[in-house]
């Protein structure tokens, strides 16, 4: 995760640079890179994704080509399952936080959000092996087999996003309507 973070600190313009030097903007300046560097990581994480769900495409119209119609509409299911997830964590809130915002969001759960999205990277592992098994299993145990290990790694990361988006929304870290800014 970390490399992201060095990437966004390397483009630093001098305005920032200069900033860095301005007492009270350090820390602002250091967790927006963070912020910025969080939603590139989501990014990478939704694109690999969408690697594997057009991988997953490709597999279906295969299986429909050969005539194997019986185990399209689980394929259906776990793709729908991996757009949703590619969804929620594209457009997931990241880590932003203004003066005026609602939901404050610190360093240490930018970290613990990190680590959500280290996960959920870690995931696409499985779900890529399996794919691979499944454009090449030809038996009926194979393909139940390989269909249920996706199903499974498929909610898995739907899960993990919403945990992702609990961390950021937990109640007890909204503050009461005396706290919220009016206009």
């Amino acid at each position: 995760m970390s490399d992201f973070q060095g990437q966004i600190e390397s483009e630093r313009g001098k305005l920032k640079e200069l900033l860095l030097k301005v007492p009270g903007f350090k820390g602002y300046i250091e967790l927006e890179d963070r912020r910025t560097a969080d939603k590139m990581i989501r990014d990478v994480v939704a694109d690999r994704y969408q690697e594997e769900l057009d991988r997953l495409t490709g597999i279906m119209t295969e299986f429909v080509d050969r005539g194997d119609l019986a185990y399209v509409d689980d394929m259906e299911g776990i793709a729908t399952k991996i757009r949703t997830f590619i969804d929620r964590i594209r457009h997931a809130v990241y880590g932003y936080s203004s003066f005026f915002s609602v939901i404050k969001i610190d360093a240490e759960k930018l970290e613990r959000l990190y680590d959500y999205d280290q996960s959920m990277l870690d995931g696409i592992d499985g779900i890529k092996t399996s794919l691979e098994s499944l454009a090449s299993a030809v038996e009926e145990d194979q393909i139940k087999g390989f269909i249920a290990s996706l199903k499974n790694a498929a909610q898995e990361m739907v899960t993990k996003a919403d945990k992702r988006k609990e961390e950021i929304t937990r109640e007890e870290e909204i503050p009461g309507d005396d706290l919220i800014p009016s206009e």
